[in-house]
């Protein structure tokens, strides 16, 4: 825990570290509060000491923090580094930075200025309004049209949506016919209709129609205790993982018995074979 209990700081162009009174004892605290701040979205954060008013370093937030949070604070961590001219891909986050050409654009061409294709994923989307590509339609037209189309598709009609995004691309897909597994027919994502979750499965551990698969559809069982859902099927999981090792201990174990008792028992065999071969035959030997 040394490393949470001094500060980087800089003094007439020298880096020195600084100890502070009241960091004995706080490695577990501050591994309980990093996390808590990565997760809304902070990545200028304080130092827990209430007399200190110094920011923690970057060094010693990656420190301590649980290795699922490191992603996420790094990319909090660019994106207040970065000015308006760079933004992140909506699909997978990868940062773009908008070049200004010098010429002043035509009115049919002001909108398509700002069309990004994103050099990772390859979505394309606006840079302007930071949503997919909206060709022939404007900024404030495609947002006021989005509202309503995300109303539209979220109203029940018949007992089922109006409308889908599909997880991966974030288009509308309409169901008319059919089962809950769709298609996205401009990503090929497979999803289910009725949660919007992309379809996921895995050998022993069930898929998306397994009612206490983790990776099932949380309407397909307790849909309306989701805390119970999550512990039972986590529970499920965890009890899966424990028997898994204990099977293929098994497996081996009688894997080397076998070996074992073939080693002794196929030369008797062989021997006892032998012998009556001679018997039948009347041979001595």
């Amino acid at each position: 825990c040394g490393s949470v209990r001094f500060l980087t700081q800089y003094e007439e162009g020298r880096r020195v570290r600084r100890g502070l009174p009241g960091w004995e004892g706080l490695c577990g605290d501050i591994r309980i509060v990093l996390p808590l701040k990565v997760q809304l979205g902070q990545a200028d954060i304080k130092c827990p000491i209430t007399e200190c008013s110094e920011h923690l370093d970057e060094t010693t937030v990656l420190y301590n923090l649980p290795h699922e949070d490191i992603i996420k604070y790094k990319y909090f961590l660019e994106l207040s580094r970065i000015d308006s001219s760079t933004k992140p891909c909506p699909q997978c986050k990868h940062f773009t930075t908008f070049r200004r050409r010098g010429h002043i654009p035509t009115p049919a061409k002001l909108e398509n200025k700002y069309k990004i294709q994103c050099p990772s994923c390859q979505f394309v989307w606006c840079f302007k309004c930071h949503s997919p590509w909206h060709e022939g339609v404007n900024c404030k037209e495609y947002k006021k049209g989005d509202k309503l189309l995300r109303h539209w598709a979220n109203e029940i009609e018949h007992g089922q949506r109006n409308a889908q995004k599909c997880p991966k691309c974030k288009i509308h897909i309409q169901r008319t016919e059919g089962c809950d597994h769709m298609t996205c027919s401009q990503c090929n994502t497979n999803f289910c209709y009725r949660c919007g979750e992309r379809y996921r499965q895995l050998r022993f551990f069930g898929d998306h129609t397994s009612n206490l698969s983790i990776f099932g559809c949380k309407y397909r069982y307790l849909p309306e205790r989701p805390h119970l859902r999550r512990l039972v099927r986590g529970s499920v999981c965890a009890g899966k993982l424990l028997i898994t090792p204990l099977i293929l201990i098994l497996g081996l174990a009688l894997g080397a018995v076998a070996v074992v008792v073939g080693l002794f028992v196929f030369p008797i065999y062989c021997l006892c074979k032998k012998q009556r071969k001679r018997s039948r035959t009347g041979m001595p030997w």
